[in-house]
């Protein structure tokens, strides 16, 4: 371990799976200082290892051996901090082949947090199938042989059985993944997931089915009272503040899916592939599904809210206990696709997080091709790609339709196999207009409308990512669950206009690039004042406000660098043509975004080049990046 270094394992774990060798290094204080750990230590890490020759290999080629998978904890993970409990992956995205990351909440996490490694990165491709078994600061390549086309869950209890240890945590791709769906996840503690970017395809690519862990290395960190002090200080806040109060009991009662009304009344849940906002929600609310069937609730490690859901249901004379589902699940399979059957929107959730595919990205692609169908558009194409699917029941609300293409675009078959590309590839090989695919920089769009907050497209604009809603959730800051006003962080007047909060959009995306390396979840918000303390307890490096900002500056400014030299340009910064596109009912009715001098105010105080899009050679080398 590195000297002195409080809050971290200290050491790096670089795996080549072509040789099946492992290598230590110590991580560098500097390096812990500047990016913290999680993301931000992934994106400098990736930086290291990738050679010029490299981007212009993963520009083509992004499931390539060169492409490293990094798995990683920060200072903060499973501390006192509340809702510590979550772990990182990146990776070159396979689906948008720019900067890809994910975090996942459960156990896993802890486990990762005590193997003695702050990282593990993977490179290079292994023969035959493998899962990496980490346990008293070893590293074993055991046979996955048995395990390809397992789907998650069976993947998680045979392994533990086959290593006699039930306190082994496993991630773990699944059917999707092998079949190289291009928005395939990885899935841990049975479901939860990191969902995006498709970095459980890129797990695939490289043979390896999953990796177990049984950490039992205990971290030192610097102080072990002033997060208690935090933690009382931040209860006593809530007192008196009736919003900050009752919003962890709504996450408490229903999960996330406790917004599905909310989210339509401010006009931000997009239904009928975003042309519409209006819908019978209360159909589908967490406190609906709550009634119709028994939930389950359980947390992360660490968490205060415990908003995980599991759902038991009933399918062809079987009991099926289903993780979630969430909000964005409920929405992409909902009202996005014009379902509003609970049971078929739960089992939809259920094929993807057993076969290990995005929720997001599948409902999207879907909800694209009923758009297109009922539109008439590159309909003759279409049917060429149906095998045992009818063109007449690709329809709006046909919930058993839904439950059918899931399972052909695990497979690859028929139509399933184009929508497994992504909404970005469907466009194209069906000959339609691009811009009716709903994405940013190749990432499927969320299900929160940019038309209901000015700043939440800005973010998805510039956002290293794309389409990310967790990576600034400005519908937060507009409702008042979220607030840093000494940053602009704060409601407007008018939430359709960002005019003058640009500098707003820019502190959420650092401060969330913080909490990304901490690593912690982000659902409980506290004062910065509270996030840089937690962080200082466990490692001592004596952050202030504008140390901490800077941190998340830099992290997001690396990860912008890396897109630049993967191909992005400032073109790419834009929303598609589908959600600039006027409503004509809901409470967006009529609102019409065009963010260009938003843009342009938000590159100048990045510190971007407006005719490149990158970094200026200024703002790299004031931040230390170069």
């Amino acid at each position: 371990m590195s000297k002195n270094l409080l809050g971290y394992n200290g050491k790096i774990a670089y795996i080549d799976l072509n040789r099946q060798k492992v290598d230590v290094k110590e991580l560098d204080p500097q390096i812990a200082r500047d990016y913290l750990g999680g993301t931000g230590l992934s994106a400098k890490l990736t930086y290291d290892l990738l050679l010029s020759e490299d981007y212009e290999v993963l520009k083509e080629n992004p499931l390539s051996e060169k492409n490293p998978l990094i798995f990683a904890t920060g200072p903060v993970t499973g501390t006192i901090r509340p809702s510590s409990g979550r772990y990182s992956v990146t990776g070159i995205s396979p689906l948008t082949r720019i900067w890809g990351e994910g975090t996942s909440g459960g156990f896993f996490c802890i486990s990762l947090r005590n193997s003695g490694y702050d990282a593990i990165v993977i490179v290079g491709k292994s023969k035959d199938p493998i899962y990496l078994y980490v346990h008293e600061q070893t590293i074993e390549f055991k046979d996955a042989s048995k395990l390809w086309g397992k789907d998650t869950y069976e993947t998680q209890s045979i392994i533990k059985t086959e290593l006699n240890n039930e306190r082994v945590r496993v991630a773990t791709i699944g059917i999707g993944g092998e079949n190289l769906v291009k928005y395939a996840g990885i899935i841990n503690d049975e479901g939860r997931a990191i969902g995006r970017c498709g970095l459980g395809t890129l797990m695939a690519s490289k043979k390896l089915k999953a990796i177990a862990i049984h950490g039992t290395e205990k971290v030192k960190i610097v102080d072990t009272i002033v997060g208690k002090e935090l933690i009382k200080q931040a209860e006593e806040a809530k007192k008196g503040n009736l919003l900050k109060s009752t919003t962890p009991l709504l996450y408490s009662l229903y999960g996330t899916n406790c917004y599905l009304d909310i989210g339509m009344a401010l006009g931000d849940t997009p239904a009928y592939y975003f042309t519409d906002t209006e819908f019978p929600a209360e159909k589908l609310t967490g406190k609906t599904l709550r009634e119709e069937y028994p939930v389950l609730d359980y947390g992360c490690a660490g968490c205060t809210i415990r908003c995980g859901k599991q759902t038991i249901i009933e399918d062809n004379g079987k009991e099926i206990i289903v993780d979630g589902p969430e909000y964005e699940t409920v929405a992409a399979f909902g009202p996005l696709c014009g379902v509003f059957d609970s049971k078929d929107v739960i089992l939809a959730n259920h094929l993807c997080n057993i076969y290990g595919i995005d929720t997001i990205s599948c409902g999207v692609c879907i909800a694209f091709l009923i758009y297109l169908v009922e539109n008439n558009k590159g309909s003759t194409k279409i049917k060429e790609l149906l095998d045992d699917v009818n063109i007449e029941d690709i329809k709006w609300g046909n919930g058993k339709l839904i439950l059918k293409l899931i399972t052909k675009i695990i497979r690859r078959e028929g139509i399933g196999d184009l929508l497994a590309e992504g909404v970005r590839i469907i466009a194209e090989k069906l000959g339609v207009d691009p811009e009716l695919a709903a994405h940013v920089k190749g990432l499927e769009m969320p299900m929160h409308d940019p038309r209901a907050f000015a700043g939440q497209a800005l973010s998805y604009m510039t956002c290293y990512l794309g389409a990310n809603h967790q990576k600034c959730d400005w519908y937060s800051v507009e409702i008042t669950t979220t607030s840093f006003p000494g940053f602009r962080v704060k409601i407007g007047k008018k939430r359709t206009s960002i005019k003058g909060r640009e500098k707003g959009v820019i502190a959420l995306q650092d401060i969330r690039a913080i909490d990304d390396s901490a690593v912690n979840c982000a659902f409980v918000s506290p004062t910065l004042d509270h996030i840089i303390g937690h962080i200082n307890a466990s490692t001592g490096f004596n952050y202030n406000k504008k140390s901490i900002m800077e941190v998340g500056e830099r992290i997001n400014n690396l990860k912008r660098l890396i897109n630049c030299k993967l191909g992005i340009t400032r073109e790419d910064d834009k929303l598609p043509g589908i959600l600039k596109q006027e409503l004509k009912t809901g409470k967006t009715i009529h609102v019409k975004l065009d963010l260009e001098e938003n843009l342009k105010t938000y590159y100048k105080r990045r510190g971007w080049d407006w005719e490149t899009g990158k970094p200026s050679e200024e703002k790299l080398k004031e931040l230390n990046i170069i």
